[in-house]
């Protein structure tokens, strides 16, 4: 069974100031390997905290570590970017994690359901071709949230099986929330989604030399192994 967990950036709101794009980011984890992924995550928490001293239980939230502060949680801005860069490398070094991201460009319709049956249909391709695993051959999706946001209904499930009822066969109950300062892939899942944002409408930051590092490196991790779709409204 794979593990997708899923966070969001931008608004699926049409009014005016929001946000032109919709995105979806996930990450996809087999089961047998999840345990080894939670722990080469902690290791780079623990690096993280021994290099530049951030703190172990601190959440790594994209938006807050990259603002103007000097001394966001003790640390100038400097140190949070190169604490960022050091979470994309380790996302890329591990071959057991495939990231998922989905562009929707709005138009005039709510841009939650495309995209969550867009993340959904690439999760199961990637599950579908993929070899099975030597530990656990047995097929099974179960999504993963930031509980801060509202995790999709039985509504929204039900229009993705219906899209897409070969799903059915794949998903483990509902889509399910944790809080994202628990989970080291959901803090994961939300930089991604926050620099695949910046990468489409950068704000002031990432015009610097830090800023394209950082969007470069992205680029890198999606060119080498993640899976993006980018869909017109």
């Amino acid at each position: 069974m794979h593990f997708l967990y899923v966070d969001e950036s931008g608004d699926p709101g049409a009014k005016h100031g929001a946000s032109r794009h919709f995105i979806l980011c996930g990450l996809l984890v087999h089961h047998a390997d999840w345990h080894a992924v939670n722990r080469r995550m902690a290791e780079m928490r623990a690096r993280l905290f021994a290099i530049h001293g951030l703190p172990m239980m601190a959440e790594l939230h994209a938006s807050e570590f990259l603002s103007d502060s000097s001394n966001h949680l003790g640390l100038s801005q400097r140190a949070r970017l190169q604490c960022l860069l050091h979470v994309l490398g380790c996302i890329q070094r591990q071959g057991d994690l495939t990231p998922i991201c989905v562009i929707i460009e709005k138009g005039g319709t709510n841009p939650l359901a495309p995209a969550w049956i867009e993340l959904t249909r690439l999760a199961q391709v990637w599950i579908d071709r993929a070899t099975p695993h030597p530990a656990c051959g047995s097929a099974g999706l179960a999504i993963v949230c930031d509980d801060i946001r509202p995790s999709p209904g039985r509504p929204w499930v039900e229009s993705i099986l219906h899209a897409q009822p070969l799903l059915g066969e794949l998903l483990v109950d509902l889509p399910f929330g944790r809080e994202s300062q628990d989970s080291h892939l959901l803090q994961a899942c939300d930089l991604l989604s926050f620099l695949t944002k910046q990468s489409l409408a950068p704000n002031r930051f990432f015009s610097s030399r830090g800023g394209k590092q950082l969007l470069k490196r992205l680029q890198g991790l999606c060119n080498q192994r993640g899976l993006r779709v980018w869909i017109k409204g």
